[in-house]
Formats: structure tokens, sequence, C-alpha cells
């Protein structure tokens, strides 16, 4: 599975690095997040429900930044495990000041195994992507109510 996209925030770009990093921002705007706990300085688990078609249900998250250049960039190594398989990628992202605003672009990959693994690759990416789409618009109307202009 793969994915790629970009999104442009009405932010500064330490302040989205800052969110990027919080737990309590990231349990707000993923969705079906239950639960992010900082373990260490650079390492999150979590609990997620993911309500797919045949594969209902509570996931652990394991997400850990890797090469980390902030407010510039930064990589995400992480595991989804559950009863109905696992998923496990890296994802990494870049930030570039645009204009008062901040863009952001990403690209990651990961292997799906167990019962996920039926799920059409397809598909599995257009929900992957629309996932991730839903959660940086959730961040940026954060940071548009939470940051001064």
């Amino acid at each position: 599975m793969n994915v790629s996209g970009s999104h442009l925030f009405a932010a500064p770009r330490e302040a989205v690095f800052r969110a990027i990093c919080d737990p309590a921002v990231l349990m707000a705007v993923i969705p079906g997040c239950e639960s992010v706990e900082q373990v260490g300085p650079t390492e999150y688990v979590g609990r997620i429900v993911l309500r797919l078609p045949g594969a209902v249900g509570r996931y652990r998250t394991t997400v850990r930044l890797v090469d980390v250049e902030a407010p510039e960039r930064s990589g995400l190594e992480g595991t989804v495990d559950g009863a109905m398989g696992s998923i496990r990628g890296r994802a990494d992202f870049v930030l570039r000041d645009a204009g008062g605003h901040t863009a952001i672009e990403y690209r990651g990959s990961g292997t799906i195994d167990g019962p996920l693994a039926r799920l059409d690759s397809r598909f599995a990416e257009r929900l992957a992507e629309s996932l991730i789409a839903q959660g940086l618009r959730s961040l940026d109307s954060r940071l548009d109510t939470e940051v001064p202009a």
C-alpha cells in the first residue's frame, strides 16, 4: 500500500510541527482515535477504532518519530495491530513555508497482514488517503482556532 499527498495549513510551520508531535492534538484529529500516550521522547502508543466493511475493530497503534529535523521534516514508523490483522509502515513528511501558511507533503508505504490483507489494495490506499485527508483538515481547523493570526 502506498499513499502520498499534500495539504496547505493556515498556520506557521512551527505550530504545525508542534501539533503533529502533541498527543492531545493527535487524539483530537485522528479519525477513530480513542487514546494517544507519549511513552518516550519520540514514541507514542494509542488505540483507534477502524470501521471498515467486514473489519470493524479496535487496534493498538505504535508510532515513532524518526529522522526528525524540526520544524522542517520527520519520518513516522508505526504499526496498527488488532484481531483483524496488522499494518506496518513508514511515512515521511516535509513542511514548507508558503506565504504565511504551511504546506505539508507526505509519502508513505505500508504492508497489510492478516484478514485485513484481503482488502483490495486500491481500496485500502483510497481509504488511507481519505483518513489522512480528514485528519489534516481537522488539524487545520484546530490550528486555525488556536493559533493567533
